[in-house]
């Protein structure tokens, strides 16, 4: 009798915590909901907008739009918004709203990570830790332009290195008076209008390869890792210096990369020869670009965020659609590597620079070019558009130079002693910073010419640099 009493608990309890935590899954009770309502229009048969619900793995791939369903989050899920009639058109079409019973299914299903059947474990996609959705287009925020907070960040360096590398990398913000340089598994940022250190953010992967502020300014993107080991792209929030997520898993380092406009995809490309472009709300791959025939060197998407401009070591220079990946352009005419990209703010106009020494701006509406220069002997390395559509360039020459936007040199400064890696307006388009293969970043003075300040991709520990900052002071004066 013990026994029995025993047994009868057990089964209570079980019935008790499955009937506080029902599983819904697609088998037992979305499929019967679909079949009375869905399939006339969306069954293997017809897959209006291609789309199928008549079976699992049709319905969890979506339709012509893309995935309908997001496990675990209903209010992201194109079905749910249908069905409930918060988006249109409203699902099924010429029929009353489902029940308030169906709805709740469905709801709850989603919710629950979307169970094909009684057996299946949920999946549920990562969420971002901010919240990454801008108007798509926009540019400049409408409140204050993303800057560093007072002591969020700190000013401690990862690595305090001899001498400095090779500048790899440098982004200026697009609305603040913030820079980023690479460094030894370190970003270092710099207010541009005082040349002072303004945070230290950590990259243990390696070397940043490429940084890239978003078009709003609020996150800074990182992208880098370990020469035939690991490559990825790490984005940050800009205010707090918070590591805010990660996405690919490359199998060679990092060489270029972008965010697109309203923060929800993300473009990789390195020695592997293939583009990857993910989705920065669970980093799940979108698709991939398998035309290049060299390492990827360049990718940018347009401040629109409708295109995406990727450039190889081989000269191949290709437009895409960027939500599609479907080719738009391909831009021939470099007869060198193509080592940097950048688009206007309106979206009309890409430039180039490439091995070839060349610069060469390209219309978008038939991809023609419309400009090309020799603008650095040996090649050119870099180049930036700023928002009044100047361009800055940096090359084998070991210069940094300004353009205006017919291609005409407005100022040449002073050489470096090595190789002109990178260039960057700062955000007013007031000065320039640029670095060179010895480790050496300048920021100059656009209007005269003159070097305002020198910045280090390798700042000293803060006690060193305290104690050498004690040793310069004067010394008080003697007592009478």
């Amino acid at each position: 009798m013990r026994a029995i009493l025993i047994t009868l608990c057990v089964l209570m309890s079980a019935a008790m915590s499955r009937a506080d935590d029902p599983k819904i899954t697609y088998a037992d009770h979305i499929q019967p909901i679909f079949r009375e309502h869905c399939f006339t229009c969306h069954s293997q048969d017809t897959a209006k907008s291609d789309l199928s619900l008549d079976n699992y793995a049709a319905a969890m791939r979506g339709g012509a739009s893309g995935e309908v369903i997001e496990p675990g989050d209903p209010d992201s899920s194109r079905l749910w918004a249908l069905v409930s009639h918060t988006e249109s058109p409203e699902m099924p079409p010429q029929q009353p709203k489902l029940a308030d019973a169906k709805l709740a299914l469905i709801k709850q299903w989603i919710a629950g990570g979307a169970l094909e059947n009684a057996g299946a474990t949920a999946k549920i996609k990562k969420k971002p830790t901010i919240d990454l959705a801008v108007t798509a287009g926009s540019g400049k925020p409408t409140g204050p332009a993303a800057m560093p907070e007072a002591g969020k960040l700190s000013l401690q360096p990862v690595a305090a290195t001899s001498r400095a590398g090779a500048v790899t990398a440098i982004a200026s913000s697009p609305w603040a008076p913030l820079l980023a340089v690479a460094g030894q598994k370190q970003i270092v940022l710099y207010h541009s209008d005082t040349a002072a250190l303004v945070g230290i953010l950590p990259f243990p992967e390696g070397v940043p390869q490429v940084l890239k502020f978003s078009r709003t300014g609020a996150l800074l993107l990182a992208g880098g890792g370990r020469g035939g080991k690991q490559g990825l792209a790490a984005v940050y929030d800009v205010k707090t210096g918070e590591r805010v997520f990660t996405v690919g898993d490359e199998l060679d380092c990092v060489l270029a990369a972008d965010i697109n406009n309203n923060h929800s995809l993300i473009a990789l490309g390195g020695p592997r020869r293939v583009v990857r472009v993910y989705s920065a709300a669970d980093g799940a791959l979108v698709y991939e670009l398998k035309k290049h025939t060299d390492w990827i060197t360049a990718v940018e998407f347009s401040p629109d965020g409708v295109l995406l401009a990727t450039g190889d070591r081989n000269g191949g220079l290709f437009v895409w659609e960027a939500d599609t990946g479907r080719e738009y352009q391909n831009l021939a005419g470099h007869t060198g590597g193509i080592t940097d990209v950048s688009w206007r703010d309106d979206s009309n106009v890409l430039v180039s620079a490439s091995e070839d020494g060349t610069l060469r701006l390209w219309e978008m509406q038939n991809g023609t070019q419309v400009k090309n220069w020799g603008a650095h002997g040996g090649g050119a390395l870099s180049v930036d558009f700023t928002h009044d559509g100047r361009m800055v360039s940096a090359g084998r020459d070991k210069t940094a130079k300004v353009w205006d936007a017919n291609g005409g040199q407005v100022r040449a400064f002073d050489a470096f002693a090595d190789l002109a890696m990178e260039a960057t307006f700062t955000h007013d388009g007031a000065r320039v910073a640029a670095g060179d293969w010895s480790g050496e970043i300048r920021l100059w003075d656009v209007a005269d010419g003159k070097l305002v300040s020198k910045l280090l991709s390798n700042p000293p520990k803060l006690e060193v640099a305290g104690a050498a900052s004690q040793s310069a002071a004067p010394s008080p004066p003697a007592a009478q």
